[in-house]
């Protein structure tokens, strides 16, 4: 076998191998956290049945993507192969970029990153800001594990991990809380972040891996080295209120999400169908347009209806405001927005002066 074959081999391997290290990590401090803290069981085995439902759905589809790419990949050679099926899955992995190409699959089109870009503003807005947030107030170990799950598992397998880490944490002692900033590292992480969901897709082919990888990039930021939020003690210079950031994030997360939908309805509109009617049609026939599209369009729904069991799960806060009126807004607003529009505001009032108490 060639020897840049065996290397494509190995990177393949290590990948899951990766995975399977993230799991038993962030596991491991799951289950320290339950020998410290009987309360939450309740709700723990709600999003470990959350965490394993999303992992087997979006995974499901990401093997047949890697299934598609394959056979797309052999019936692309002339002649065919003759090689054994090692060899022909090194030479497959050797010149497919298999990232870059499932990303491209599901950004380059106005109906496809319709799905993408819900699950690309929320992560790199709500989630990354929730993750500072409630990361350094449970004192969650490994805030990097969670993120770098996210990113080559799913989002919804690693936010479901993180509320359980929360819902099995100690609880903060019941203190009050005047302020809660955030520090230059999380919020400009933040800006920045969006800025590239922003320009997603106004790249080129030569632009877009690039972009993609900076995005990815930035969002392990804030989560390594010291916490990027202050509950109340010394802020970094040039913080921020953790409330004002949301509401950046909001306010870019719906103009991006608007310039989506607006999109979308035009290419319908010149495909002479009747937008209104025919859009949840649209959105479900691409969803299982493509095995990849599947995976990620799957991966917002199943993060989206986990966000909305955390907020009916999460630890009372006073100042936090009804859950009633928090799940009727997530019910209402998501359908015609997204997780990454609507998260924002109900994660608000998490920086409010609270004391915590456990339900």
């Amino acid at each position: 076998m060639k020897l840049q074959y065996a290397f494509s081999l190995s990177v393949f391997g290590t990948y899951f191998l990766l995975i399977f290290g993230l799991f038993a990590l962030i596991i491991k401090n799951i289950y320290r956290s339950k020998a410290s803290n009987s309360h939450g069981a309740g709700k723990a085995l709600v999003f470990i049945a959350l965490t394993i439902a999303s992992l087997a759905h979006t995974w499901f589809y990401m093997f047949k993507y890697m299934a598609w790419s394959f056979a797309n990949y052999e019936l692309s050679l002339a002649g065919g192969e003759t090689q054994d099926l090692l060899h022909r899955i090194a030479s497959w992995l050797y010149d497919t970029s298999l990232f870059e190409e499932a990303w491209a699959l599901v950004c380059f089109h106005p109906l496809n990153w319709w799905w993408s870009e819900q699950l690309c503003t929320f992560t790199v807005g709500a989630w990354t800001v929730f993750l500072a947030i409630e990361g350094n107030r449970y004192n969650v170990k490994h805030l990097w594990a969670y993120m770098l799950l996210g990113q080559i598992v799913a989002i919804s397998v690693a936010s479901n991990l993180f509320y359980l880490a929360l819902v099995l944490s100690q609880p903060p002692p019941q203190e009050q809380v005047s302020k809660l900033t955030t520090g230059p590292k999380l919020w400009i992480t933040v800006i920045l972040s969006l800025a590239t969901v922003a320009i997603s897709p106004s790249t080129s082919r030569q632009t877009f891996l690039p972009n993609l990888l900076v995005m990815h990039a930035l969002l392990f930021i804030p989560v390594i080295g010291s916490p990027s939020t202050s509950l109340g003690g010394p802020s970094a210079r040039f913080s921020i209120d953790s409330r004002n950031l949301l509401r950046i994030v909001q306010l870019t997360a719906a103009i991006i999400h608007l310039r989506t939908v607006l999109a979308a309805v035009n290419f319908l509109k010149q495909g002479e169908q009747s937008a209104a009617p025919s859009m949840v049609a649209v959105a479900w026939t691409v969803l299982h347009s493509h095995p990849a599209q599947s995976s990620i369009g799957w991966d917002v729904i199943w993060t989206t209806i986990s966000f909305v069991i955390w907020i009916l799960a999460r630890p009372a806060r006073p100042f936090q405001g009804s859950r009633n009126m928090a799940l009727s807004y997530l019910l209402l607003a998501t359908p015609v927005s997204s997780v990454g529009v609507t998260a924002p505001y109900v994660l608000r009032p998490l920086s409010e002066p609270a004391i915590v108490k456990e339900e």
